[in-house]
């Protein structure tokens, strides 16, 4: 699984008639002309998706297409649901016949193997008002200077726990590591993406403000990587690699803690029961706080739409961006962290909601363009985080070595 990713802030206003790169749509259509037929691909979160959270998103999406359908009686929307890990593929192979959806709701890397394939359309920054969109939700549907979308949810990691099984909830790692003495297991899934949450907290970064990997800068990611190899030896405190064995135990009651992505909440909650179930913020450190990994979704534009699709798709993904739209999808499907900046959850009648949004103002997001670095800062880093782990090569060594390898690989393609 890949990081994703923060631009510096993008101040857009978009207002005037959407001229598309290869299609120009000449004239809004008001209300009344509203009027044919889009097919919107839709691929559930690839991470920890499920039966029941495809089923909830198909639930949510014939609910609002269905109001959608009362502001607009001559559109009809068919959705066709697609398996994550498919759809680049099979969306270039459709775009190199003219074939294909009008409408795809993805991840936000999926833009940049679709946008070198031409299969998607960019919006200029012209077209429609995005200050209502949180920044970090913006940056990463924007590659190369081209928006590519419209975000529409943001995923990060947060502290799920057992309330059956907890009495006071942990600030701080001190705090998690002596509810484990006690009797407390902890679970968290040990590969370098899922762990990076914390290395903030000791001061880390990943890269600097022009992209250079600076993991032996600061030793931040040392000092997290000596507390896990520590935490590892300490009683139920569990790192594992897999991470079905860990929801699995978590669901089983074997696990009071398990650092959990949003995605999975939906699951786990119906899973564990929602009287149990509860979520809390990463745990930090002497008033430095935890920072996991940012992941934007939304909506992206197929070149192989019509000048009328086009207008069609974009009104309906305006209208799911929206204030009212946006925070009646965060009540609903619980998981879900608006990308609408003025889409605002009372954490009072909604307290799940509410510590998503919380984590999220802290999360670490990167930008789009960066994606490529990232990439291969995954791929090194595991290696480097499994030999870590097995007392290998010290922490040091691994920082040291790790941000070498990355950026000579990019000082080379310059």
């Amino acid at each position: 699984m890949n990081i994703k990713f923060c631009l510096k802030r993008i101040v857009l206003t978009i207002t005037a008639p959407v001229l598309f790169m290869g299609c120009s749509v000449k004239q809004e259509m008001t209300e009344n002309e509203l009027s044919g037929t889009i097919i919107v691909w839709q691929s559930t979160p690839q991470r920890y998706s499920t039966e029941y959270l495809t089923s909830l998103y198909r639930e949510a999406f014939a609910e609002f297409i269905g109001r959608f359908k009362k502001l607009y009686p001559q559109v009809n929307i068919i959705i066709e649901f697609q398996e994550d890990e498919q759809l680049v593929e099979k969306l270039e192979q459709e775009s190199e016949k003219g074939l294909g959806p009008d409408l795809i709701y993805t991840e936000s890397t999926n833009i940049i193997p679709l946008a070198k394939a031409k299969a998607l359309i960019p919006l200029p920054q012209d077209s429609f008002d995005l200050f209502e969109f949180r920044f970090e939700a913006l940056d990463q549907f924007s590659y190369q200077k081209e928006i590519y979308g419209i975000p529409l949810s943001l995923d990060t990691q947060v502290l799920c726990y057992n309330k059956n099984k907890v009495k006071k909830l942990p600030e701080t790692l001190s705090e998690l590591i002596n509810q484990a003495r006690a009797g407390y297991s902890v679970g968290i899934v040990s590969n370098f993406i899922d762990t990076f949450w914390g290395a903030k907290i000791f001061g880390g970064e990943l890269v600097d403000a022009q992209g250079w990997v600076i993991l032996d800068q600061g030793w931040g990611w040392v000092r997290w990587m000596e507390w896990l190899k520590n935490a590892k030896n300490q009683p139920n405190f569990i790192l594992n690699e897999d991470d079905v064995v860990l929801q699995k135990a978590f669901i089983e009651e074997q696990l009071a803690y398990y650092v959990c992505w949003s995605t999975q909440i939906p699951f786990l909650r119906k899973s564990l029961g929602a009287d149990k179930f509860g979520i809390t913020m990463l745990p930090g450190q002497e008033n430095q706080q935890a920072a996991s990994p940012l992941i934007a979704d939304g909506f992206l534009f197929s070149s192989a739409s019509s000048n009328t699709q086009t207008q069609i798709a974009l009104r309906f993904a305006q209208f799911l961006a929206n204030t009212q739209q946006q925070t009646e999808l965060a009540a609903r499907l619980r998981s879900f962290i608006p990308a609408n900046r003025e889409a605002i959850i009372d954490p009072r009648l909604f307290p799940i909601q509410g510590i998503l949004q919380r984590q999220s103002q802290i999360a670490e997001a990167f930008t789009l363009d960066q994606a490529e670095k990232i990439d291969a800062i995954s791929k090194y880093g595991q290696d480097f985080y499994k030999r870590v782990m097995a007392g290998e090569i010290s922490p040091e060594q691994a920082a040291s070595q790790l941000t070498q390898t990355v950026n000579n690989q990019f000082q080379e393609q310059k």
